[in-house]
């Protein structure tokens, strides 16, 4: 099943609705290409901030040490299995797991 990262709420209006797709394996989210394979370019954005995992349909989510943490249904997590429907704060970026 594919899963997407859904872009909720973005510091640039235009990101607002762009569905990220979510590669099997490892999904570094960050401010550099590379070695971030998802960039969002945000101030509150950690260089290598955490890593997105899908793995036989399990979705994991791991924060890097990054300085403004990762948020997960509105708790802080450095890390948390996700879901459909679960939602991410990673920086000024708001953030939602879809299947579509």
């Amino acid at each position: 099943m594919p899963y997407f990262l859904k872009i909720l709420g973005a510091p640039i209006d235009k990101m607002v609705g762009v569905k990220v797709p979510l590669a099997e394996g490892a999904n570094v989210i960050g401010r550099s290409v590379p070695p971030c394979s998802i960039q969002l370019d945000g101030s509150k954005v950690s260089k290598k901030h955490c890593t997105v995992t899908v793995l036989a349909g399990l979705l994991a989510v791991e924060d890097h040490g990054s300085s403004n943490g990762v948020f997960v249904n509105g708790s802080k997590a450095s890390r948390a299995a996700l879901k459909a429907g679960d939602r991410l704060v990673i920086g000024e970026f708001s953030l939602e797991v879809t299947v579509k």
